[in-house]
């Protein structure tokens, strides 16, 4: 079942759930678990084709071979989990501070060779900062997310080593920063998220040159969280 799919029953569930609610807590902390439905929105580059980092162009029939990094739809699994502080009653403020799987994959469209997929996996402390209003067990929040990447796979700069006569010592900023927006339902002291985490600034800005070009490769994560937790 999809997160988009679970988002229907969030919206049923506050009949069920309104009469294990009371005013509720002025001040809950809280763990959470769940997952990340995530993918990467790449900002496509033709680039031409190096003989290996700071090399020459490959050349075909005297031509320069260029290549292209693309978008492709494929979402990544990976689990989250953290802890939350809510202050206040109707209206609330909630920081979190998570440590979060993320991903996503890219196509590398290589003329006259097979397209390459490649996967791209990191993991981050994320740090939200939410405001929101509940309406009985119902809650509804949003707000500004600082992230910060602890590690990632070698798949990005492993790709991009060929096309850049620069060493790629650092292919992620240390910081990100991005959005949560979401719904969520506490029932039977059980809090249940669906959020949507989207990014304002970009998780990787590598320029690519070459001897004849200089382009820049970006790229950008969103996903869909689905999180289970539990308030004290």
């Amino acid at each position: 079942m999809t997160p988009l799919r679970l988002l229907p029953l969030l919206l049923l569930l506050p009949g069920f759930a309104f009469a294990q609610s009371g005013k509720g807590k002025a001040l809950t902390f809280g763990l959470k678990i769940g997952a990340n439905f995530s993918e990467l929105n790449t900002l496509e580059v033709k680039t031409p084709r190096l003989t290996g980092p700071g090399g020459v162009p490959v050349l075909s029939g005297g031509q320069v071979v260029y290549d292209f990094f693309q978008d492709n739809d494929s979402r990544t699994t990976g689990l989250v989990g953290g802890a939350f502080l809510r202050i206040g009653r109707k209206f609330f403020v909630q920081p979190e501070v998570l440590v979060s799987a993320k991903g996503g994959s890219f196509d590398l469209v290589q003329t006259g060779l097979a397209t390459q997929k490649i996967d791209v996996k990191f993991t981050t402390v994320d740090v939200p900062l939410l405001v929101g209003v509940k309406l009985g067990p119902l809650r509804l929040n949003a707000g500004p997310m600082a992230s910060l990447t602890v590690s990632e796979n070698q798949s990005l700069k492993d790709a991009l080593n060929q096309y850049t006569t620069q060493p790629i010592d650092q292919t992620f900023k240390q910081a990100v920063f991005g959005y949560q927006a979401g719904v969520g339902i506490t029932a039977l002291g059980i809090n249940l998220d669906l959020r949507y985490e989207g990014n304002l600034s970009d998780l990787s800005q590598i320029g690519i040159k070459t001897p004849t070009d200089d382009a820049r490769f970006t790229t950008k994560t969103n996903l869909w969280q689905l999180t289970v937790g539990v308030g004290f």
